[in-house]
């Protein structure tokens, strides 16, 4: 069976919410693109027809969909391939070797016939057949011109979240750009074509900067307010980290200026758990219901210490390093430390204090059940995807590296200022500024979803050494001190695609 025949194309994946918004007539089991006349005219008819598809990614795309193995709780979409990266570096601490993720901490988890290698493959794919329909009902055509109004917006949304897919696919299938644009990585699917042969870093990244193109260009202008939607900042702000791989820094710093200012810097709401999209400075996130709660398998059951999911009885904690780089008088030091304040649930925390690891509890991530408690059900916490926080963080990097050191002060300097009263970064420069930058970054996008690409993109050397609060059969697993481009970080193609695509061999 080849890719194309493993991933479920087109409408067939969308979630049971979308299905009941769009029929049966929706069902599509043909070959994306292969639309006929009677459905792509049905759908551009109605607008929320093609909505619903959009609906159907969007939640395919942080739950897996269909695509989500029985009884592992490990790999439901997104979340988890996010959450695996974060393992994969050296600013998360597990305090203790035991459940779920456990192996992607010991960068033992990335062989072909894992779930890791399995499941980000057959689900990212899933989310770009399921756009890749959006593409071909609204893209113009020389029979068609462009659409309009809402369909003009939903086209942005699908050739944005198809590149957002296709980068992490790339990173996370092989070495970045800037050691490996010419090496095999991998297939690509669009609209028009299917190239199951593996496709050059290079050629991913110049689909990933058309389909951004695109993407930002039907949506600039669009005044998007729903959060759970693909808009213009966001659009930009992936294009600036893309552009930062390929070395563009003056257009990196260009776009991600555009998108941290898409939302304004949070004041007061550093410390209220990460739980909404309605957080001020969120660009781009998912709204969760009891409908679409994923329960023990969410984000919050694995990283909130002070629910009763998974880290019930151990920690992912604060690396002791990255935490000890926190100023006294950052407002981010509340992220990090045992909070009775938030131990409504009365979570013991034997293990912890037992070992003296109580400074390094995390607080970022909190789940709404608590900071409510008068929800219904917990585990509902809405997913948030990207801030306009980080795209300042990468106008700074950007700019620096492109030789424009005040413009890299400025834009450090205005975030900084808003975590820490009074700071000033005039007197840095050279590489003390570049380290600044980078360590202010990592703070700040702790757990974000962040670390994985930049130590790739920078070639660094991870160094868990540095913390005193891992778990001590780490050395075993040779994975305390190792480069951001060893093997072990980089995923297998998985197994059953080796085996059915005639154009591979293991």
């Amino acid at each position: 069976m080849k890719l194309k025949n493993i991933l479920y194309t087109g409408a067939a994946a969308l979630s049971l919410m979308a299905l009941s918004a769009c029929g049966e007539d929706y069902l599509a089991t043909a070959p994306t693109g292969t639309l006929d006349d009677s459905g792509l005219e049905a759908a551009l008819q109605d607008p929320e027809k093609v909505k619903a598809l959009m609906s159907g990614a969007y939640f395919n795309f942080y739950s897996g969909g269909n695509l989500v193995p029985s009884g592992a709780h490990d790999a439901w979409g997104f979340t988890h391939m996010r959450l695996a990266s974060e393992l994969l570096c050296d600013d998360v601490a597990f305090t203790r070797d035991q459940s779920f993720f456990c192996w992607d901490y010991q960068l033992d988890y990335w062989q072909p016939n894992y779930r890791r290698a399995s499941y980000t493959w057959e689900q990212l794919y899933q989310v770009i057949d399921n756009v890749n329909d959006v593409i071909a009902m609204l893209k113009p055509t020389a029979d068609r011109p462009a659409p309009e109004g809402s369909l003009k917006t939903m086209l942005g949304e699908a050739y944005s979240l198809r590149a957002f897919c296709y980068y992490w696919l790339v990173n996370f299938y092989q070495k970045p750009y800037n050691v490996a644009a010419d090496e095999p990585a991998i297939p690509i699917k669009t609209d028009e074509e299917y190239l199951e042969e593996l496709q050059t870093v290079k050629k991913v990244y110049e689909l990933i900067c058309s389909d951004l193109e695109n993407g930002y260009g039907f949506l600039k202008g669009a005044g998007i307010t729903d959060k759970s939607c693909f808009n213009e900042f966001a659009a930009a702000g992936l294009y600036a980290n893309v552009l930062m791989f390929t070395g563009d820094y003056a257009n990196a710093a260009k776009y991600a200026e555009i998108a941290a200012a898409g939302a304004p810097l949070a004041a007061n709401e550093l410390l209220d758990g990460f739980n909404s999209v309605d957080m001020s400075e969120v660009l781009w996130g998912y709204s969760v219901n009891d409908e679409t709660a994923l329960v023990w398998a969410s984000l919050m059951s694995m990283i909130c210490p002070y629910m009763p999911g998974y880290c019930d009885g151990f920690v992912m904690a604060g690396g002791s390093y990255l935490v000890s780089k926190i100023a006294d008088n950052d407002v981010r030091k509340g992220w990090f430390g045992l909070n009775e304040d938030n131990n409504l649930l009365g979570i013991t925390f034997e293990y912890e204090k037992a070992f003296g690891l109580e400074a390094f509890v995390p607080n970022k991530f909190i789940d709404v059940y608590l900071t409510s408690m008068g929800a219904e059900s917990a585990w509902t916490s809405d997913i948030i995807y990207m801030r306009s926080a980080e795209f300042y963080f990468v106008a700074a990097e950007a700019y620096y590296l492109n030789k424009e050191e005040g413009k890299a002060k400025k834009a450090l300097g205005d975030v900084m200022s808003t975590r820490i009263p009074g700071y000033d970064c005039s007197n840095l420069s050279g590489q003390a500024l570049y380290d600044e930058i980078c360590i202010q970054k990592r703070i700040e996008t702790w757990m974000d979803g962040c670390r994985y690409h930049d130590a790739k993109r920078r070639g660094e050397t991870l160094d868990r050494t540095l913390n005193t609060n891992n778990a001590a059969d780490l050395a075993s697993f040779d994975a305390l001190k190792y480069s951001a481009l060893d093997r072990r970080l980089q995923l297998a193609i998985p197994l059953k695609e080796t085996q059915n695509n005639p154009t591979l061999s293991e």
